[in-house]
Formats: structure tokens, sequence, C-alpha cells
């Protein structure tokens, strides 16, 4: 990602790569690590034990299955985000959370791979009626065999699904 940068925002000078995070404006001597953009997920399970996975609208992985949630705005936990982001796309209130696991990945945008890394949750549905809004196409709870990884959105929710499967069948 760091090969998309070549001016400088302050002075329009050509950067210099330091190393793989790292760049510097040599004329006005601007510095800048780039760092994964900060996601959030929730895995919530029904009565049934079921796990809730939504339908993405829109590209990327348009019609893909996921976790729903999404990214960290500024001055926001990632509590305060994820409530926020389960709030938008269903429409419900989450009451109870549990910090799960971080995973990282890629997302792409307009040509570029940014890094991710998703600080995954666990919560129980407690029956809320969902309504999908926002980036979200549709929902279904899905029992653990039903999941089927190939249909999942991206590596990190395909890992912390993975990881949450292993943990809830030992």
């Amino acid at each position: 990602m760091i090969k998309n940068f070549i001016y400088c925002p302050r002075c329009k000078g050509l950067l210099k790569r330091i190393d793989g995070r790292l760049i510097d404006c040599p004329k006005c001597h601007f510095h800048f690590y780039l760092a994964p953009a900060q996601t959030t997920a929730l895995i919530m399970e029904n009565s049934k034990r079921q796990i809730l996975l939504t339908k993405r609208k829109f590209a990327p992985k348009k019609n893909y299955w996921d976790l729903p949630g999404g990214f960290i705005n500024f001055k926001e936990t990632a509590e305060e985000s994820l409530r926020r982001e389960i709030k938008e796309e269903l429409n419900i209130t989450l009451k109870q959370l549990t910090y799960f696991g971080s995973y990282w990945s890629y997302y792409p945008y307009k040509k570029i791979r940014y890094q991710t890394l998703c600080l995954a949750f666990t919560s129980h549905y407690d029956g809320q009626k969902i309504s999908v809004n926002d980036d979200v196409k549709d929902y279904r709870f899905f029992s653990y065999k039903q999941i089927s990884l190939d249909k999942i959105s991206f590596v990190d929710i395909k890992t912390a699904l993975k990881d949450y499967l292993k943990r809830v069948s030992s």
C-alpha cells in the first residue's frame, strides 16, 4: 500500500519510503507511519447455537457472507464502534460484549489493498427484532455445520470464525 503514496500532503514534495510503514518528506520533514485500519466484527449466537451472518450489499465482496461490524471511527473505542455498527446495520442494541481476538486481513478499495486489523467480539442474541440497513443486504442464523468458509467475505472473518468454531466444539 505504501507504494501508492508519492507526494507529500504538506508540501507536495516527493516522498521517500523509509521502510514498509514509514514515509518521509526530505523537503519539509513530514513523517507518516502507516498502520492497519482498525475494524470490528461480532460473532453473535442465538439460543439454538446458531451464528448470525450478514450478506454484503456492496463491493468489495458483494453478496458474500460476513460478520456484522465495520471500521472504527476517530475518537471511538472498539466497543463503541461495534455498538454503532450493529445499530446501523441491524437496528439492534448490543448490551453485553466479550472480546474474542484480533485478526489481520486486506480490504481492497479503489485499486488499493489496505491492511486491516479486526477486533472480534462475541455476544448472545436476545431476540430483538432485526431489520437490515446500511450496507447489509440480508442476514441469517447459521448452524455451525452450515457455515461455508468459502462463501465468507474476508480472511480475518474466516479466521475468527474458524477459531470460534474450534473453541465451541472443544
